[in-house]
Order: C-alpha cells, then sequence, then structure tokens
C-alpha cells in the first residue's frame, strides 16, 4: 500500500557550515521549496550561522534516515 505523507512545519537553527543544499539533502526538500518557505530570507545572500528558517518536512520520510 502507498505510504501517506505527514507534514510537520518546524523550525531550523542555521549552523556553521550550512547552506541551502545541504539543508534540502538533510530534510529531503528541494532548494526550491526551502526558497519558498523563508521568503523573507535573503537567499542570495550567505546563509549565517543562528539565522532561522521554517521547514515544512514529510515525517515519516525522515524517520528512515540517519
Amino acid at each position: 500500500p502507498p505510504r501517506r505523507s505527514i507534514t510537520k512545519r518546524i523550525g531550523y537553527r542555521v549552523r556553521n557550515g550550512d547552506s541551502l543544499a545541504r539543508i534540502s539533502n538533510k530534510f529531503r526538500v528541494s532548494i526550491s521549496q526551502l526558497k519558498r518557505w523563508n521568503r523573507r530570507v535573503r537567499t542570495n545572500k550567505y546563509l549565517q550561522p543562528g539565522q532561522r528558517l521554517t521547514l515544512i518536512v514529510d515525517v515519516a520520510r525522515q524517520s528512515g534516515s540517519s
């Protein structure tokens, strides 16, 4: 049977060395989704440690990652 999607909005605090690509890989979302969810964040600039991002993740999909 197909797996149901269970999404949850979470807050993420940017850490040293983070990039949109790294965050998107970690949470299995696209970079374009990150940009859309965080329109107020200037995504054409470098992310700053401590900066807050909003993510909408599929919780069921995350549980299988390590």
